[in-house]
């Protein structure tokens, strides 16, 4: 019987390496519609938002580039009037609380989404729709928002002290998000549960990070070719390959493909992070030994027919 995760069973449970894959890909193929839905009404303004920032950004640093390769100079002072450009830029500083708006949004709608199917609070057989995710969004978007640059800070000290502390933290922490919305915990309890959970399962949380990664490359690399032909045939058709138009709208095509990668990136995250409960602490079958000795819910009386034998 194929999983529909749709209950909470259907997520608490222990997987091996390739089930965590498949689980990712199974829960995509069956909420593709609504959670696609999800990510089109909350997510994708803020993508098409980010994406023309970001190409308004590399065009002032295009042109720049142009002008200091025209006056010559060295190459250090090139480099250092370009830094001089990009941080007195307002467009820098707009397309980055711009991205770290869409990046809080994107995480809120898969993985508000999937608390929805893990509560099963949107009903029986009924997924989770925009108003469900979005309630979850307005209530987490300001911790959530906070948190992407607490955890920025963090892992930039760990990277500073020494690269690997800042590798390490890299890879546990990606449990951040889901361990606090499944779990409501605050900021400095997330950090310590997720190396909890992680501790001993390092490897393990990488190497499903890196697979996915790579899977998603490879996926994704037609898409990119046939999408490199498409432009070079445009480039030699309207020959607008340097005009700010041209720039603006490959970058927002190009900040479209997250849309297309973060999920299932989020959401193996989210299976690993159920494993690794399982694995330490074995939520599930507390549960079901909890449930022993519960007598069954009566059922409500029903009328009797004439042909009825009733019950002995």
């Amino acid at each position: 019987m194929a999983n529909t995760y749709s209950q909470e069973s259907d997520f608490r449970q222990e997987r091996d390496f390739g089930q965590k894959i498949s689980a990712t890909f199974e829960f995509i193929g069956v909420h593709f519609r609504p959670l696609g839905r999800v990510l089109l009404y909350i997510a994708l303004p803020a993508a098409l938002v980010q994406g023309v920032l970001s190409g308004l950004l590399q065009t002032q640093l295009l042109a720049r580039v142009q002008t200091a390769a025209t006056g010559g100079g060295a190459a250090w002072q090139r480099q250092s009037a370009l830094y001089g450009t990009l941080f007195s830029s307002p467009t820098y500083y707009l397309n980055t609380v711009v991205s770290q708006i869409f990046t809080t949004l994107l995480i809120l709608s898969v993985y508000g989404y999937l608390l929805h199917c893990l509560t099963g609070t949107a009903g029986p057989g009924r997924p989770a729709s925009v108003a469900d995710v979005w309630a979850v969004v307005k209530r987490e978007f300001l911790r959530t928002f906070l948190s992407i640059w607490g955890l920025t800070i963090v892992i930039m000290l760990g990277l500073l002290v020494f690269v690997l502390p800042g590798m390490y933290l890299m890879v546990a922490l990606s449990l951040f998000f889901i361990v606090r919305l499944v779990e409501g915990t605050g900021f400095r309890a997330t950090l310590s549960r997720c190396l909890f959970l992680t501790r001993g399962k390092w490897w393990s949380t990488f190497g499903v990070l890196f697979i996915m990664v790579l899977l998603l490359y490879v996926l994704l690399a037609a898409a990119g070719s046939v999408a490199t032909l498409l432009a070079g045939g445009l480039t030699l058709i309207v020959h607008s390959v340097r005009t700010p138009l041209f720039t603006v709208t490959i970058t927002a095509i190009t900040t479209l493909f997250t849309l297309l990668v973060y999920p299932p990136l989020l959401l193996v995250l989210a299976f690993q992070y159920f494993n690794l409960v399982e694995l330490k602490e074995s939520r599930s079958l507390h549960a079901l030994v909890g449930q022993l000795g519960q007598a069954p819910a009566a059922a409500g009386l029903q009328p009797y027919g004439p042909g009825d034998e009733g019950e002995y």
